[in-house]
């Protein structure tokens, strides 16, 4: 019976902790760059994984009015999250965003310039752009990736061409180039793998040994 109330106990704690997660319709800390480059601290309103690629509704540090800006207002913007991890544990990070320009819109007759995250940085700065699949409420999103190198130009890595492109990519760290499209090193695992390079990039170990980069 004791060990029966301490797994409820648990169970518990852990819901109410996913119900602290932040939400839609939730402030949470942000900041925006603008054209010049200069970074204003504030808070931003939570929509839905879209509603981040169109616009930002941004309250300046202190003040109370809302602010709307669209990707041809800024230069990306960034703000924290809490989520909950797969133990159960509440945890912060930083979503960053940064103007670009996609081939398709996000949502149907939207923008095709827009905020897309980025979700690895360094030698290979990794970003994922969804787009919403209105007749397929199962799965009411598709992603894609896009990758930016050392030239700054940005190329969308497809799911059919993703073995050809990664392996070029990927193709001076050796323990790595050769296992994609093993299992775990398949389309949806790219956020890992750039990570992966990117702290072989920096650390520079044996390129035939594969080292598991942590992730920030």
């Amino acid at each position: 019976m004791r060990v029966a109330n301490q797994l409820v106990m648990v169970f518990v704690a852990v819901l109410l902790t996913f119900n602290a997660s932040a939400k839609k319709g939730d402030k949470v800390p942000a900041y925006i760059i603008k054209k010049n480059g200069d970074r204003i601290e504030g808070k931003v309103l939570l929509g839905s994984i879209t509603d981040h690629e169109i616009k930002v509704n941004f309250f300046k540090q202190g003040q109370s009015k809302k602010t709307v800006y669209k990707p041809n207002d800024l230069q990306g913007y960034g703000y924290e999250m809490t989520e909950v991890d797969d133990l159960g544990i509440k945890v912060k990070r930083w979503v960053h965003y940064e103007t670009h320009k996609v081939d398709y819109p996000p949502k149907p007759f939207g923008p095709t310039k827009v905020f897309i995250e980025r979700e690895e940085a360094g030698e290979l700065n990794l970003y994922c752009y969804y787009i919403e699949v209105r007749n397929n409420p199962k799965k009411p999103y598709r992603y894609h990736y896009y990758i930016k190198g050392n030239d700054g130009k940005l190329r969308k890595i497809t799911e059919d061409l993703f073995r050809k492109e990664a392996k070029s990519l990927f193709k001076n760290y050796t323990a790595l180039s050769t296992r994609v499209g093993q299992k775990q090193f398949l389309y949806r695992n790219l956020d890992r793998m750039v990570r992966d390079y990117n702290y072989w990039t920096v650390n520079r170990h044996d390129k035939n040994e594969y080292r598991v980069a942590m992730k920030e």
